[in-house]
């Protein structure tokens, strides 16, 4: 059996050897674009926190999975639930979201409202929330403390990003990333200047 499978590789190598290099280089970036494509295909698994900047206020948009939200919710999220569990949904995101100034201050979050909507063709839920700094701080520069999902599913990504700011105006259809939040990194600092 063994001198087979060393047949069998000796024969492989072989074959390997008489195969042009430009072929193997195909073949290996095939390989990684249908890497890439199948990576890509479970992005929509990630929750969006997309910042709009206006004044002194910053306003807070949460793109959140349904079926990543299920299971640190610990119940199901869909639209014939959610009328039920609306307000239990609200204080499970006001306790994972936590910006404060540089110095450690809480920010005040404001919840607004909250919907099912589908996102890239996925379902999702979407939260709108305002932060306002403590009497005297800015917006300019802050931390965001944020573990939506994150807390429990360690492999949950959550993408930060300036969606829109009045002062400095962004393309509408091209936020700045800022950072990511994941198990390991429960924090993203949030800098207004900086892009």
């Amino acid at each position: 059996m063994a001198a087979t499978s060393n047949a069998m590789l000796a024969a492989v190598r072989r074959a390997l050897m008489r195969v042009p290099r430009w072929c193997l280089s195909v073949l290996c970036i095939a390989l990684l674009l249908l890497y890439a494509a199948v990576a890509g295909a479970h992005s929509m698994y990630q929750t969006a926190v997309l910042l709009d900047f206006d004044g002194n206020r910053v306003g807070a948009e949460l793109q959140l999975p349904v079926d990543r939200l299920s299971i640190s919710f610990k119940q199901t999220v869909d639209a014939s639930h959610f009328a039920v569990e609306s307000d239990a949904l609200r204080n499970y995101v006001l306790a994972h979201v936590h910006p404060v100034t540089e110095d450690g201050r809480p920010f005040t979050v404001q919840f607004l409202d909250q919907s099912i909507q589908t996102v890239e063709g996925a379902p999702y839920l979407v939260v709108h929330l305002m932060f306002l700094p403590p009497k005297g701080a800015s917006v300019d520069h802050f931390k965001l403390n944020y573990d939506v999902i994150a807390h429990e599913i360690v492999t949950h990504v959550v993408l930060i990003s300036i969606r829109s700011d009045k002062q400095h105006p962004i393309a509408a259809t091209d936020p700045v990333l800022l950072g990511m939040i994941r198990y390991t990194k429960l924090s993203q600092d949030v800098d207004r200047m900086k892009r």
